[in-house]
């Protein structure tokens, strides 16, 4: 019977202990208490806000950095958010070059009578690993990829407007070239 108001207790002082460590390392990185929201005093901020506002918001407001020859590259981290993020915020990205690795898929859609052409990556879905990231892209060279060919696009985000009157974002004015060494096909996040 003793054991049991012993092990509750062990358990309290072992979860303030971790909570104790999470508070404390969340505020390293500009957050108090774990909280993702600056401080607000009567409706004012108070001088310790500043200090204890996230920075995050700050980042996610601006452009996304550019490479050195002014391109956006997605890489294997982060690969589904960058993405999203520029389907979420397409006037952020609207004429800048970007350029992503992944696996060739092409669809012949014989209603418009083309090819269309996707770069993408597998990632999770609703029903397992069945989700994909990527971009439509054009591209106008003589030589194209096999299906399921590792590929490195760089292309320009805009938008097209289809058949059925949506507008869709695509990749256009793309430079397409087949990798020899694979990358991560599969990417979490």
């Amino acid at each position: 019977m003793k054991k049991i108001p012993l092990a509750l207790a062990c358990l309290l002082l072992m979860g303030g202990a971790v909570y104790s460590s999470y508070s404390r390392n969340t505020a390293d990185f500009g957050y108090a208490d774990g909280v993702e929201e600056a401080y607000v005093y009567d409706g004012e901020e108070s001088d310790w806000a500043e200090k204890a506002a996230p920075r995050a918001p700050e980042i996610l407001s601006q452009a996304p950095p550019l490479g050195s020859a002014g391109i956006f590259e997605i890489r294997d981290k982060f690969f589904i958010q960058q993405c999203n993020d520029i389907y979420l915020n397409p006037d952020k990205y609207m004429g800048r070059m970007v350029k992503l690795e992944g696996i060739y898929d092409e669809f012949k859609n014989e209603e418009k009578d083309r090819p269309e052409r996707y770069v993408i990556r597998y990632g999770p879905g609703c029903c397992g690993n069945d989700g994909v990231a990527g971009f439509e892209f054009f591209y106008d060279g003589q030589a194209l990829p096999k299906q399921d060919d590792w590929i490195e696009v760089t292309g320009t985000v805009d938008m097209i407007t289809g058949d059925d009157g949506e507008e869709y974002l695509v990749l256009a004015k793309s430079d397409l070239k087949v990798m020899a060494e694979r990358g991560r096909e599969f990417v979490e996040n």
